[in-house]
């Protein structure tokens, strides 16, 4: 199984989005989808304010299959099937059980091929081939979830995700928070929500070899 993952610095920062255009790029049918969300281990209350399926979890962590809870309308969920995913799995996991989550995920998931995954706690522990982590231009720094600095030194791909229509500069203070989590590393200015070609060219390329697509060569691989 190849898997890639998308994380990101906060919430609204694009990681749907992302994820929806690797899936779009891999073509219909292609690749699954996993969205693994981790939750704390004891709720003060719903950031929502209103009882939901992530926050009443009463068992340490759940996999959802069901048709009718993922393709509710407007829900993360449901952009990954529409984007042409071939399956569709939501984990959610108490902080303390990612690690038991994740082996069921994994044996769930048998011999996927291509598994976009969408979440940023899990990285550690389901070690992708790839990672893509996405930053909001504008948010604040001090709104960044704690595993963020650390993602972004790990990441294969770094984007900072301002739509094709804005023309501001992305935040000094979010500059200079990605600069020094990640030192020299490359970074990216582009909109993740057009196609993978335009803003991961070399992640496009790689898509392709792993998928055994004609003319497709990993950068930096022999032939």
């Amino acid at each position: 199984m190849r898997l890639v993952s998308v994380a990101g610095a906060c919430s609204r920062a694009g990681k749907t989005a992302a994820a929806v255009s690797l899936l779009r790029f891999v073509g219909g049918g292609t690749a699954s989808a996993l969205k693994f969300t981790t939750t704390e281990d004891i709720w003060d209350r719903c950031p929502r304010g209103t009882p939901c399926v992530v926050c009443d979890i009463d068992v340490p962590f759940r996999v959802i299959e069901d048709p009718a809870v993922l393709r509710e309308a407007g829900t993360d969920t449901d952009r990954l099937w529409a984007a042409g995913a071939r399956r569709v799995l939501w984990a959610i996991a108490r902080q303390s059980a990612v690690q038991e989550a994740w082996k069921v995920v994994r044996v769930r998931l048998g011999d996927e091929g291509c598994v976009v995954m969408e979440g940023s706690t899990i990285v550690d522990e389901a070690k992708p081939d790839q990672v893509i982590f996405v930053v909001h231009p504008f948010l604040s720094p001090s709104r960044w979830k704690p595993t963020s600095a650390h993602l972004l030194r790990q990441a294969d791909v770094v984007v900072l995700n301002r739509p094709a229509a804005e023309s501001r500069e992305p935040s000094q203070d979010v500059l200079a928070a990605v600069a020094n989590a990640r030192g020299d590393g490359c970074v990216l200015l582009a909109d993740v929500t057009r196609p993978l070609d335009e803003w991961a060219p070399d992640l496009a390329v790689r898509l392709r070899s792993w998928l055994g697509q004609p003319g497709a060569r990993v950068p930096g691989e022999a032939r």
